[in-house]
């Protein structure tokens, strides 16, 4: 009998977190004994704490000191005749696998969920992977592919697609604004490169002088006040809407008509696939596993990294064009519900462990 832990660094809003709460949901639906676990008590979301009470999900945070966790851990792992341990993010990864050195009969899988890591968890994701969990889950056929190539051993990797939650149900008809919105929902953080979307917002209203465009940014981070800065700096400040982590961001994107990510890198977009639920056409980097939910010149478009103009280029084909955007929209919406529903991705961790758990008999 499967006995499973999702394990955590932290459950501050993003989307690895998204996915465990999600996961976490289905499994305790399928009366699978599971527990959230979250390795410091004081990080964790608001809305995130209220999914895990409305959903019922067994749920166990840890304080004091690293070591006084891993104790913790450990001896939850021993009550609960814990078989499964499932971990997102570096740290819990690391934890996860160290926990194989006690406890050899255990499975242990890891979770990255990125293409792109600093050169120190890199070292460690990889010296763990190949040495101690018997599996890693990568969210992106982009980053699995380029960790192999870097000596992650390739018959260790998993690849499942992140699943999207439909929490408020998208009407088919969008309103006719008179302002025209592009939107961005992200962590203000340098993967997601605003320096770029906000030049290429600049270059988009300065060809379109007699049209109301505004620019929506949704999301919080540490660069906040450089992306208030720069909005200044490029006189657009009246067209640029910042909302700091919304309660609301459905109703957000359901007034918008545009999504915009010009991101460096990334995994499978949490946030992309959000936008799609609403009907949104897309302008994205193609990064990641983006071309897994962007087909170019059919729901949006795929544009080079930094390329300022090209992205203002495909905006305005975009905002020019009531017909278009309705068009790539509904696909949009189609292939979002249709290609990554959440009992795809539960299907793709039961054979996972069913594969695993075999292997681990014999």
């Amino acid at each position: 009998m499967l006995h499973i832990i999702l394990s955590c660094k932290t459950l501050i809003k993003g989307g690895a977190e998204k996915q465990a709460l999600i996961l976490s949901k289905l499994l305790t639906e399928k009366k699978i004994n599971v527990i959230l676990i979250n390795w410091y008590k004081d990080k964790i979301d608001p809305e995130y704490l209220k999914y895990i009470e409305r959903h019922s999900i067994r749920y166990i945070s840890f304080e004091g000191n690293l070591i006084k966790k891993f104790f913790h851990f450990q001896k939850v792992i021993r009550d609960e005749k814990v078989t499964v341990i499932l971990s997102y993010l570096t740290l819990a990864n690391i934890l996860s696998g160290l926990t194989k050195i006690f406890t050899r009969n255990i499975v242990t899988i890891g979770g990255i969920r990125n293409e792109k890591l600093p050169f120190y968890k890199f070292f460690f994701e990889r010296l763990i992977h190949n040495f101690l969990n018997n599996a890693t889950i990568f969210n992106n056929y982009s980053a699995g592919n380029k960790f192999v190539k870097r000596g992650f051993k390739s018959g260790k990797i998993f690849v499942i697609h992140n699943a999207i939650e439909i929490t408020q149900a998208p009407k088919n008809i969008k309103k006719l604004n008179s302002v025209l919105r592009i939107v961005t929902v992200s962590r203000f953080v340098e993967q997601k490169d605003f320096q770029t979307a906000l030049y290429s917002f600049k270059s988009l209203i300065d060809r379109n002088k007699d049209k109301a465009i505004d620019y929506f940014i949704v999301g919080f981070g540490p660069l906040e006040n450089e992306i208030r800065a720069l909005a200044d700096h490029l006189k657009i400040m009246d067209r640029v809407k910042i909302f700091i982590n919304p309660p609301n961001i459905p109703d957000i994107l359901e007034e918008c008509d545009i999504y915009l990510s010009t991101s460096l890198f990334e995994g499978l977009s949490n946030s992309l696939m959000e936008a799609m639920v609403f009907g949104l056409p897309i302008v994205a980097t193609d990064v990641g596993d983006n071309r897994y939910l962007i087909n170019d010149g059919y729901n949006g478009y795929l544009v080079r990294c930094r390329d300022i103009y090209g992205i203002a280029d495909k905006l305005d084909k975009l905002i020019g064009s009531e017909e278009l955007r309705k068009k790539f929209g509904d696909f949009s919406q189609n292939k979002i519900i249709s290609e990554f529903s959440q009992e795809s991705m539960l299907t793709g961790y039961l054979s996972l462990l069913s594969e695993l758990n075999l292997r681990q008999v014999n």
